[in-house]
């Protein structure tokens, strides 16, 4: 017999953000993974040229990009299936916690650069944007 949903608790919206940003990082993992592999293959030659430089513009675009699509898609699913007491607030709370916990990573393995912030600008706002679609499709 199947359970009926109305019976569950509603879970508090704090669990949201939690599940928002481990949505975002499932989703981002995959999508650096292959920018990465693309990189790899695509961009390789001497390292002080020019067209080296532009490559290292072109592979840090793209990282920005995906981290936005993993984002936007964290978002989406805290908009689309959390509770109505939950919506584009949680969503971009997702991605500020995604975005601190991927900063801190990358500070530990790399040191601290201008480049962690831009984590903070991409990451919450297309999450809010994930999270404002998806409740309009509730």
């Amino acid at each position: 017999m199947l359970q009926n949903v109305s019976d569950d608790p509603v879970r508090p919206a704090w669990q949201w953000v939690a599940f928002g940003a481990l949505a975002i990082v499932a989703v981002w993992v995959p999508l650096s993974a292959l920018v990465g592999a693309i990189a790899a293959r695509q961009f390789t030659g001497p390292a002080d040229s020019s067209a080296s430089r532009l490559a290292v513009w072109i592979i840090s675009a793209a990282y920005l990009v995906e981290l936005a699509l993993g984002a936007f898609a964290g978002g989406y699913l805290v908009g689309k299936w959390g509770p109505p007491n939950v919506g584009v607030r949680q969503a971009a709370l997702a991605g500020a916690t995604s975005a601190t916990a991927l900063a801190v990573f990358t500070w530990v393995s790399f040191g601290a650069t201008f480049g962690l912030l831009l984590l903070f600008l991409i990451a919450p706002p297309a999450a809010a944007l994930g999270g404002r679609i998806g409740t309009k499709n509730r």
